[in-house]
């Protein structure tokens, strides 16, 4: 069985490589549609052998899916995005698993990679980074989901969806089933948080267009809310809320959670709690239903029962690194700094690498003028070499400047401009220091 790799590109030239390189040896043909890119990309796609059809940018993702598919002559079809991988050791189970007579398709698993873990996404809470795949080493935690990736071609469009769009409408049609394969796509897309924003807009506004379009689609005002969410458009986000739940009845959690975090955002912290309601149940609730439980008590001014409630949180899932932070701001706007720091200090023996973590504790000590600041920024540097913006080594520099020691602040803003390239203040301090 031949296997086709399908894409669809524009201005990836940064992850591109790492993609295809992550696929060498196991898919026999490779076709990158590109949709207008003015960066390196073709060139990338070309130098691996990839068919590289052009087509122009509609705003429709299913409409550019299903071209990449036509040009696909494989038995079997893997669609990946540029900023995703494959583990090379995995590919021996995806070839055993497109040998399969009665096969027809199969979901991946999906790890969106990120650098803390105190976000929520529509898998859920954010859990530690516990693999073993040596791109993802630096990333703190991960929110996990699947996706129908693998499937046979059928020469034909497969796609719905102008965003989010997917193949499990046309499965669902065909009375087709894919099951789970023990197989994961790493995804490292949420990493970069910029650029990432930046792309929100645009994909608001195609979410908003897709519901116009299909009013009576609650899958659609899911997506108007995911990405509302983003955005932190909140009356839109209500809105969304209330039209899924008045087509479906029941609602995911990050529905609800959404909406709830869309009235305490509003100053309605009383409907947030009411809307938290029917996911604030079980034994063992996400954590992040009790982190925003917590915000929402903490403006009522119940600061004893949202103490409480973070605390419960976290004995839940100490991996999810919210309720540290929520916490110590709590325990800090009381005028308790040591108990403050000592939250975070806990939230990072079990959380190194969690850059958030690292912020609200250097955060805290700057505040505070604590001597410990340099120490924390220091250690922030080691355990999290991408983050802090700079920050942290400027405040390692300064105050190694203060104590004369001037070659060693120079060293480490050398460490900060490798992070940083061109970061002015960086730059200035070092022109200063070598003057």
């Amino acid at each position: 069985m031949n296997l086709s790799l399908a894409m669809i590109v524009k201005d990836e030239a940064h992850d591109l490589a790492g993609c295809l390189d992550s696929v060498k040896g196991l898919v026999d043909e490779m076709v990158v549609v590109d949709t207008g890119s003015t960066d390196g990309t073709v060139g990338i796609a070309e130098g691996y052998g990839a068919k590289v059809p052009r087509h122009a940018w509609t705003g429709d993702f299913a409409q550019a899916r299903n071209v990449s598919l036509s040009h696909c002559t494989g038995d079997w079809i893997l669609v990946l995005d540029a900023d995703e991988m494959l583990d090379p050791r995995e590919h021996r189970a995806i070839r055993q698993a497109i040998q399969a007579q009665d096969a027809f398709g199969y979901r991946l698993s999906i790890r969106n990679y990120l650098n803390s873990g105190s976000l929520f996404g529509p898998g859920g809470s954010a859990k530690p980074n516990d693999g073993d795949f040596q791109p993802a080493e630096l990333c703190s935690h991960y929110i996990a989901q699947s996706g129908l990736r693998l499937f046979r071609n059928q020469n034909a469009p497969m796609y719905v969806g102008c965003i989010h769009e997917s193949v499990e409408q046309w499965f669902e049609q065909h009375g087709q089933t894919a099951p789970e394969l023990n197989v994961t796509i790493h995804h490292f897309g949420k990493l970069d948080s910029k650029r990432d924003m930046a792309k929100q807009p645009m994909y608001l506004a195609l979410a908003k267009k897709e519901a116009l379009a299909r009013p009576d689609d609650p899958i659609a005002h899911g997506n108007v809310l995911q990405e509302a969410l983003m955005l932190e458009d909140w009356p839109t986000v209500l809105d969304a809320a209330r039209a899924y739940v008045k087509l479906k009845g029941a609602a995911p959690p990050l529905v609800h959670l959404g909406a709830a975090k869309a009235y305490l955002a509003t100053g309605r912290p009383e409907e947030a709690l009411k809307e938290l309601a029917p996911i604030d149940v079980g034994a063992k609730p996400d954590p992040a239903v009790l982190d925003l439980k917590a915000q929402c008590l903490q403006a009522l001014g119940k600061v004893n029962d949202a103490v409480d409630t973070c605390l419960q949180a976290i004995e839940a899932a100490p991996g999810y690194t919210a309720p540290f932070i929520r916490l110590s701001k709590m325990l800090d706007a009381n005028g308790d700094l040591e108990n403050a720091r000592s939250v975070l200090e806990a939230g990072l023996d079990q959380n190194t690498r969690d850059a958030r973590l690292w912020e609200a504790l250097v955060g805290l000590s700057s505040k505070h003028r604590d001597a410990r600041v340099a120490q924390d920024a220091w250690h922030a540097i080691h355990a999290v070499p991408n983050g802090g913006t700079g920050i942290w080594h400027l405040i390692v520099a300064h105050v190694l400047r203060d104590q004369g020691d001037t070659e060693d602040a120079a060293n480490v803003l050398d460490m900060g401009l490798k992070a940083f390239p061109g970061n002015a203040e960086m730059l200035e301090l070092k022109g200063r220091l070598a003057g």
